[in-house]
């Protein structure tokens, strides 16, 4: 049983100009190309603005309603990472 919360240090990033290149393409390529084995699943939606968004995807996994770990992201993120949180899923609409 794991107690506590475990915070990775990244191991590899992600160049720069092969994000570029990607940002270009459309999602569902690029989903396509991967046999969609790292896509987010259905309920993965945009919480920015309008507009395209590529980035390196920097991932935290928190207990629904606990902020910590997402607050400990915004503080490793570099520039260019794009945070994604799971943080339990979303309740369905009745």
């Amino acid at each position: 049983m794991t107690v506590g919360n475990r915070v990775l240090q990244r191991q590899r990033r992600v160049d720069d100009n092969l994000v570029k290149a990607f940002a270009a393409l459309p999602v569902a390529v690029v989903s396509d190309s991967m046999s969609r084995v790292f896509a987010g699943g259905p309920n993965l939606r945009p919480m920015h603005r309008a507009g395209n968004l590529a980035g390196v995807a920097f991932t935290v996994r928190t207990r629904p309603g606990d902020n910590l770990m997402l607050h400990k992201a915004i503080d490793m993120a570099q520039p260019g990472d794009v945070i994604v949180c799971d943080a339990g899923g979303t309740q369905p609409m009745p």
